[in-house]
């Protein structure tokens, strides 16, 4: 610096004493112009500028218009007036500037050595014109000379690289303005060549490595590759380096620089990158003079930066700052600005940004105007235009979203329309607009329906998915908003395939976004939502567990002042309630009430979504009043659902949802008050909910469902015959409704079929209930969990039973009826049979075909997935899943190809009737069939199926039974005589008397018969009935011997295994177990016997060809001796679980933590080695007490046979500790003396039965968890013997 103010100051000398009319004086008078020029770049002094401008002036006006040097100084003229202009925003001097420069190059010859640098100065002068006023002209001129000045220089010239440079400049500066990649490509390729032939300590280098930066991070921003954006990065580090601290273009290169360091964070996600973009934006702010024409775009550089790490840390000191900066970007930019566009549109998305953090309407409605503005004051064909449109169309959005209104809505898909419309189908910001023309699409449908909207939304969603990378940072959003739309459009049209893509790529979006993300708690609610609505679709509570684990996870991330909290609250508290209904639990009940009515209190009174959040309160509400009967609740229920209502505009597609929740709310209160005034309105508001739901939506047969309900309910109070007929109308539309989920459907034909058979339209109705029973399988399909399915089957309870009742009063043979009675029931049982069955024909005829069968059995009888959420497993959680329903829609195909071949066609068919028929050449069988429309056996022989109608058996006596048998087990007055004596009079005489079995058996030869009782007559002992007093013989004991079977099914199954014969003198394992003591059993804990009756049996076994095996009394110990032995005998407590049956269990020593339940046998397969006998000496293993799964046969004795077992003895029961020896005794030494034999097994059981019934009684402990039944109060001689059942072929 000492040498250059020498400079200025001995040239300043020269002038003062040169004479004003000195042919040199204009010589050096430039010459001082360029040292006040060369001081003032380097120390930002403007009174030397102003010199410098003055001084040139003053040079040119001194030189004759023919001097030769007068070209060289109207040149640095221009530079002066340039740099001013940077420096000042001067438009005066810029055109002064323009017009020296033009001047001096047009009077300088075409071989001039000097018209080059020249060329390039005004080159300089007319590309800053052009950002200055937009003039394609000024820039395509600034284009043409740069090129002509790199063209006649030498290519070893010195100033060549600053030619290069400068038409790198202006190339890529075109290229901003008309996207040309012609001129990106030629702006890199010649900014690369100035920093090449650049030296390196060439002091301006650095200024050519941040244009070589600048050019690269545009072409990164076209094309996204990702070694332009280092490279840029790299380069433009050089430069800020490699530049003094004091220089004053530093400034400008750490703008430069951090706003590479952004786009690479934009794509790459790296907070390193981020953070250090704010930090030397920021450093590039603070070091530009306040009155800098350079500064407005630094302040709008360092907002854009501090926005985006706000978007990734949710820190609002950081989006106050960016709104700040980027305010005062646009207050210190002139009005006719071209830059100033893009400054209003940054400040419109921060704006919208803090809108969405804060709520405020002024921040949107200013960010819709900002936005706005930016639009109108940018041209038609700028390249920047669509990203301007983009977020003019996000503000709107948002404002509708707020608001409500339709005009912000249709002008936002416009303008986003218009975006992606104007944008090169290659660009890599085009995925962004297409993803937020698909959003307001969506928004679109939700407000009105239009399917149009939905699947272009969906369409732009997924091209939106499909052009962004794997790796890119926004990738998560797209996934988001796909999911979201392929969601809705399930909603809409039921489609399974658009509701596992939507958890799929909703998953993958919560797993591809960073778990400090402040969006990902949005993604998280949308996953709980499609969990949930998938839950609704097919009962999976693995799905329902799960959406209450994301949307809680949701809740928990989202700070309590987020405008979006009440969204997400709501959510929750739909997933709860939900859950309730499946579980019972009032927690998550009392949860789903609370976090609701915070969704409603949070939420202003005028915002569009509260209808929403009121009428999932009310909902709630209703629910709980359903489990407490508070009316209280009751009422708010009514009231917040009609607030929904009255809140929703008449053409929104939601309403007919809360039309019909408030139909139900007051439909229910008037069942519990009886005001015909709520069930009339209850009737009205439902035909307004079915008048304003389409034909063809998934939701329409349920809506008609609950209208045909309520006016049912007003038949019966009034008898109005046209309620009837209407809701026989309504019942059969929503039969017919194709896109609604079977069981809406089934729900709907069972009603329709109901009302016809009470007019005696038996052939209508039996249609009906057969085509439901048909449609029963696709409830429950093999993918889900057996708990799932069991849950999704309890709806429909005895559907079977009514079919096949319905289908005998239309006249229709005994078996067809039969076989719908079959199809109906233990659906469960009979998936899990088909595919543990014998394929060994299969495996002859057809190995690949039987290959892939058991490659597909495997992957679906293995026990559904099951976990908890955690944030890590969501894809591959949702990817075990989806394999298991590919599995299961595969082997459904698989199953049709099979059919196809010869003598194949039918492979996993319900048994035919010749099948049934040869089921019973042995011995027959008795279906017992329960309804309310009549009560028969079906009496199969081996050469006909017949039907005994049974009058004195009906549904409400046998109900009344049940019911009296429970409370008398559980008072401990065991007054069983009359149930067994009516079960013999109404059911077993009957029906032995049919099949010839009159007298009783005295030579010891008896025969034998299978009984399947169906519905609440399976929990009553059949086999038991009959008089039994000293001098009687009408029992069935005395007539036949009795096993029982799940169905006829079960039986074809079970003897398509052969028996195994002996091998050996050891042929097999005797598994013995007895708990003597089961720890932490307040009752009954100790069982004297259970040890002596193991020790009997221990001692038998060299006999009966078994080698004893003792396991440790631990479940897992237990399950894997299973697996090699031929006899499982259990001596100890049995536990009943009537709310779950799938809990029942045998309990060991770790049953209070790892309980050996129906569920983990039912999901083991044994029948490779298919064990003989299982004899479970233990209460209530053959019980099952919930009526809604009576038909599934959900027992342990029933999942022993499921995982393979031949024979099984269990109890319907308690059992007495005492007598278990003694009947376990008699059973193996029959055994033991007839050989292990099928029929043995039924003998041995019939044997001791008879004993201990004829044999007077002895008290003892009775081997339950619950009861406590020693010392009862019996009138029989001895009950104990009743309870004792063999299931088996």
């Amino acid at each position: 610096m000492d040498d250059l103010n020498r400079a200025v100051d001995v040239t300043a000398m020269a002038v003062d004493t040169t004479p004003q009319d000195h042919p040199d004086r204009a010589a050096i008078l430039n010459n001082l112009g360029n040292r006040l020029g060369m001081r003032f770049k380097r120390t930002g002094s403007v009174d030397d500028l102003n010199r410098a401008v003055d001084v040139a002036t003053m040079a040119v006006d001194t030189t004759p218009q023919d001097h030769p040097d007068r070209a060289a100084i109207l040149n640095n003229l221009g530079n002066c007036l340039g740099t001013r202009f940077y420096r000042t925003g001067s438009v005066d001097d810029l055109n002064r500037a323009v017009d020296v420069a033009t001047m001096a190059v047009d009077t300088t010859p075409q071989d001039h050595p000097d018209r080059a640098g020249y060329l390039n100065h005004l080159g300089n002068w007319l590309g800053t014109r052009f950002k200055r006023t937009g003039s394609m002209d000024d820039l395509n001129r600034a284009v043409d000379v740069t090129a002509m000045a790199v063209d006649t220089t030498p290519q070893d010239h010195p100033d060549r690289a600053g030619w290069l440079n400068n038409l790198g400049i202006w190339l890529g500066t075109r290229f901003d303005r008309t996207g040309s990649m012609d001129d990106l490509n030629r702006a890199v390729d010649v900014a690369t060549m100035a920093v090449d032939t650049t030296p390196q300590d060439n002091p301006d280098r650095a200024s050519r490595l941040n244009n070589l930066g600048n050019t690269l991070g545009m072409r990164f921003d076209r094309t996204g590759s990702m070694d332009d954006l280092n490279r840029a990065v790299d380069v433009t580090a050089m430069a800020v380096d490699s530049t003094p601290q004091d220089h004053p273009d530093r400034d400008g290169y750490l703008n430069n620089l951090g706003n590479m360091l952004g786009r690479r964070f934009d794509r790459t996600g790296s907070m390193d990158d981020l953070n250090r973009a704010v930090d030397v934006a920021a450093m590039a702010v603070d070091t530009t003079p306040q009155d800098h024409p350079d500064r407005a775009s630094r302040l709008n550089n360092l907002g854009i930066k501090l926005s985006r790490r706000f978007d990734r840390t949710g820190s609002m000191d950081d989006l106050n700052r960016a709104v700040d900066v980027t305010t005062m970007a646009v207050d210190t930019t002139p009005q006719d600005h071209p830059d100033r566009a893009g400054y209003l549109n940054n400040l419109g998305s921060s704006l919208g940004t803090r809108f969405d953090r804060t709520g405020s309407m002024d921040d949107l409605n200013r960010a819709v105007d900002v936005a706005t503005m930016a639009v109108d004051t940018t041209p038609q064909g700028h390249p920047d235009r669509a990203a301007i449109l983009n977020n003019l169309g996000n503000m709107l959005g948002m404002r509708f979203q707020r608001t409500g209104s339709m005009d912000d809505l249709n002008r936002a898909v416009d303008v986003a329309t218009m975006a992606v419309d104007t944008t090169p189908q290659d660009h890599p910001d085009r995925a962004g607009w297409l993803n937020n023309l698909g959003n307001w699409l969506g928004t679109r449908f939700d407000r009105t329906g239009s399917m149009d909207d939905l699947n272009r939304a969906v369409d732009v969603a997924a091209m939106a998915v499909d052009t962004t990378p794997q790796d890119h940072p926004d990738r998560a959003a797209v996934l988001n908003s796909l999911g979201t739309w392929l969601g809705t459009r399930f909603d809409r049209t039921g489609s399974m395939d658009d509701l596992n893509r939507a958890v799929d790529v909703t998953a993958m979006a919560v797993d591809s976004i960073p778990q400090d993300h402040p969006d990902r708690d949005g993604y998280l609610n949308n996953l709980g939502i499609k969990l949930g609505r998938r839950f609704d679709r097919t009962g999976s509570m693995d799905d329902l567990n799960r959406a209450v684990d994301v949307t809680t996870m949701a809740v928990d991330s989202t700070p309590q002042d987020h405008p979006n909290r009440a969204a997400i609250l709501n959510n929750l508290g739909n997933m709860l309630r939900t859950r309730f209904d499946r579980t019972g639990s009032m927690d998550d009940l009392n949860r789903a009430v609370d976090v609701t009515a915070m969704a409603v209190n949070t939420t202003p009174q005028d915002h569009p979504n509260r209808a929403g959040w009121l009428n999932s309160l009310g909902t709630c509400l209703g629910t709980r009043f359903d489990r407490t009967g508070s009316m209280d609740d009751l009422n708010r229920a009514v009231d917040f659902t009609a607030m929904a209502v009255d809140t929703t505009p008449q053409d929104h597609p939601d309403r007919a949802g809360w039309l019909n929740n408030l139909g139900n709310c007051l439909g229910t209160r008037f069942d519990r008050t009886g005001s015909m005034d709520d069930l009339n309105r209850a009737v009205d508001v439902a035909i307004m909910a079915v008048d304003s739901t389409p034909q063809d939506h998934p939701n329409r047969a349920a809506i008609l469902n609950n209208l045909g309900n309520w006016l049912g309910t007003r038949f019966k109070r009034t008898g109005s015959m046209d309620d009837l007929n209407h809701k026989l109308s309504l019942h059969r539309e929503g039969w017919y409704c194709n896109t609604a989920p079977p069981s809406i459907r089934i729900q709907n034909g069972r009603a329709a079929a109901n009302i016809l058979a009470s007019l005696r339209n038996w052939d209508e109705s039996s249609q009906l209930l057969e085509e439901a029973v048909k449609l029963l399988p696709t409830v429950s399909p093999r993918s889900l969990s057996h708990i799932d399915k069991q849950h999704v089957l309890a709806d429909f309870a005895g559907l079977a039973s009514v079919a096949a009742a319905v289908a005998l009063n239309a006249g229709k043979k005994a078996s067809h009826a039969l076989q719908l009675l079959e199809l109906g029931r233990g659906i469960i049982a009979g998936l899990l049979m088909d595919m543990r069955g014998d394929i060994s024909d299969l495996k002859r005829e057809h190995p690949d075909l039987a290959d892939e069968f058991i490659s597909l059995r495997d992957e679906l009888d293995s026990a559904a997935v099951r976990s908890t959420y955690t944030s890590d497993n969501t894809s591959s959680w949702e990817l075990q899943a989806k394999r298991r329903r590919e599995a299961d829609q595969q082997f459904g195909e698989l199953i049709t190809r099979i059919r196809a071949q010869s003598d194949f066609d039918r492979f996993l068919c319900p048994p035919a009737e010749n099948e049934m028929i040869a089921a019973a050449n042995l011995n027959p069988i008795i279906v017992v069939n329960l309804s309310s429309y009549r009560c028969d056996a079906f009496l199969i022989e081996r050469d006909q199926i017949k039907v005994l109608e049974l009058p004195g058996l009906t549904i409400e006596k046998v109900r009344k039974q049940v019911q009296d048998l429970q409370k008398s087990r559980t008072m401990g007055f065991f007054h069983i005589e009359p149930l067994l004596e009516w079960l013999w009079d109404v059911v077993v005489r009957p029906s032995l008397d049919a099949l010839g079995f009159k007298v009783p058996i005295s030579n010891g030869n008896w025969p034998r018969v299978w009984w399947i009782p169906t519905g609440l007559l399976s929990q009553l002992p059949v086999h038991a009935a009959g008089r039994h007093t000293s001098d009687s013989a009408e029992t069935a004991l005395d007539r036949v011997m009795s096993s029982y079977a799940p169905s006829v099914k079960a039986l074809i199954h079970g003897r398509r295994h052969p028996l195994p014969t002996s091998a050996g003198p050891l042929s097999g394992n005797a598994l013995l177990v007895a708990m003597r003591e089961t720890p932490g059993l307040s009752a009954n804990g100790i069982l004297p016997f259970a040890a002596s009756e193991v020790e009997m049996l221990k001692d038998l076994c060299p006999s009966l060809k078994l080698q004893p095996v003792r396991p440790m009394l631990r479940k897992d110990d237990v399950l894997q001796h299973l697996q090699m032995c031929k006899v499982f005998h259990f001596a100890g407590h049995g536990k009943s679980d009537p709310m779950e049956p799938s809990r029942s269990c045998l309990l060991l020593e770790d049953w209070k933590t790892n309980p050996l339940t129906v569920g983990d046998l039912r999901d083991h397969r044994l029948q490779e080695n298919g064990p003989f006998l299982g004899y479970l000496s233990a209460c209530s293993t053959g019980a099952n007490e919930a009526v809604q799964f009576a038909d599934e046969g959900i027992h342990l004795v029933s999942a022993f046979q499921l995982a393979g077992f031949r024979h099984v003895v269990g109890t319907l029961w308690e059992v007495s500790d005492r007598h278990c020896v003694d009947v376990a005794k008699v059973l193996y030494e029959t055994l033991r003396d007839e050989g292990m034999t099928d029929a043995a097994v039924c003998l041995g059981l019939h044997r001791a039965v008879r004993a201990l019934r004829d044999g007077g009684s002895r008290d003892g402990n009775a081997r339950d968890a619950t009861l406590k039944l020693s010392g009862s109060r019996v009138q029989i001689a001895n009950p104990y013997w009743i309870p004792y059942v063999h299931f088996g072929v």
